[in-house]
């Protein structure tokens, strides 16, 4: 075990040579070309073409022009498609767009080392606000709402909830019928738990906590809470998307706590969980899924 882990270590250092800003261009380009492929639309065709091509040919990597047609690509999807994207679709532009500008720029990994550090702050700081002001987190309507409807949280449903798989099935088809007849659902109609309620609340005040405690650590000059910036991140990252699988989110977050972190150590933590992704974020599931057919087969 312990060889493995020690090559493990040399290949993720072997990875971190210098220059370390070019390695993020890299893995952010390998997030574009395999971004979106859940709900692709022939207008995202250009920038995967053009990710690509950075990919082949590496010199493109570090061109100023292929960084500004990239960014003219997301820009205009964001446009075209602003009404269907989910939120990190928006997070992506950004960060291409700071990417965008480190190329160009005489300072690159520094412009991308603050710039991540600022877009997370604040992409955690309006999330944090938007769940006071929404008001559905404050009593735990939303998540229940989500726990009894989105497939994606049927492990949370069923682990901290209660509640069994074909009960979750006939909520889903009780909002699918009711949106083909356009009509508005009502919540007394679906099965749920007290213990569904409880750990809906539970789990929003949770989410609104350690989201909070990410913006703040970010963004705030308190020094102590700025140290711990990185675990919590990590926290967050782990707690969340072992639960909800959202993969293009939480390698990006990886990607920009990766170039922001100043600690070696830590970094190679970052580009490890990175990496090991694909493997760690849906076993949770996977295995639940087993047994789950396990029990009922």
């Amino acid at each position: 075990m312990m060889p493995l882990i020690k090559q493990w270590n040399a290949w993720l250092t072997n990875l971190m040579q210098p220059p370390i800003y070019l390695l993020v261009l890299r893995l952010t380009t390998i997030l574009l070309l395999l971004h979106g492929i859940d709900h692709w639309v022939w207008t995202m065709l250009p920038e995967k073409v053009l990710a690509l091509a950075m990919l082949v040919y590496s010199p493109l990597i570090r061109n100023r022009w292929s960084w500004l047609g990239m960014s003219l690509c997301l820009v205009v999807n964001n446009l075209w498609h602003w009404s269907r994207l989910v939120n990190h679709e928006y997070l992506y532009t950004y960060w291409v767009l700071v990417c965008a500008i480190a190329v160009w720029s005489r300072t690159p990994k520094q412009v991308l080392r603050w710039n991540a550090r600022w877009l997370i702050g604040l992409c955690f700081l309006f999330a944090t606000l938007w769940k006071f002001l929404g008001g559905e987190y404050l009593d735990g309507s939303f998540l229940h709402l989500t726990f009894l409807l989105d497939s994606r949280l049927a492990m949370g449903a069923v682990l901290f909830g209660g509640l069994d798989l074909a009960t979750l099935a006939d909520n889903r088809q009780i909002f699918e019928t009711m949106q083909a007849s356009a009509a508005v659902l009502d919540p007394q109609q679906l099965a749920t738990t007290p213990r569904m309620a409880v750990a809906s609340v539970v789990l929003s005040y949770w989410t609104i906590l350690i989201e909070g405690l990410v913006s703040a650590s970010f963004l705030l000059p308190i020094r102590w809470l700025y140290q711990k910036r990185d675990w919590l991140l990590f926290l967050f990252v782990l707690t969340t998307y072992t639960v909800i699988p959202v993969l293009g989110f939480g390698a990006l977050l990886m990607v920009m706590g990766f170039i922001q972190s100043k600690s070696n150590s830590v970094a190679r933590l970052y580009l490890g969980l990175l990496i090991s992704m694909p493997l760690w974020m849906p076993l949770p599931q996977g295995l639940f899924w087993v047994i789950q057919n396990i029990i009922l087969g």
